[in-house]
């Protein structure tokens, strides 16, 4: 999947459903799921007849972590932006005013899954 993570997250279905900081590895591992598949999902997945995807993005060497706020609101604007041309990124969930915002040194796709989800969902 490499890199497509970056495109689901961009789509208008990808949900985040997940965040959790370590501060033992100065890390932070943002889960979401969607309903779109990555560019080339595997055939076992089309067969299946699998029909959702999550996936947890990894961010290593986080520093300037502020949180001003979290609720339902803040987890519906997510911008991850590339800096510096390597792999350092800003990561912004909500607003100035209210949300999560850090810098991490590298990020890398931690684990992805593909499941059947009810239509209920």
């Amino acid at each position: 999947m490499g890199a497509d993570w970056r495109r689901l997250l961009d789509s208008a279905g990808c949900r985040l459903f997940h965040v959790h900081f370590d501060e033992r590895e100065d890390s932070a591992t943002l889960g979401f799921e969607t309903r779109e598949f990555p560019v080339n999902p595997l055939q076992e997945w089309v067969e299946k007849g699998l029909n959702a995807f999550e996936f947890y993005v990894a961010f290593t060497g986080v520093t300037d972590l502020r949180v001003t706020g979290w609720g339902w609101a803040e987890a519906q604007r997510i911008e991850v932006v590339a800096v510096g041309g390597g792999q350092a990124v800003n990561v912004s969930l909500g607003s100035e005013t209210s949300g999560i915002a850090f810098r991490a040194s590298a990020v890398r796709l931690a684990k992805s899954r593909a499941y059947l989800a009810s239509d209920s969902e």
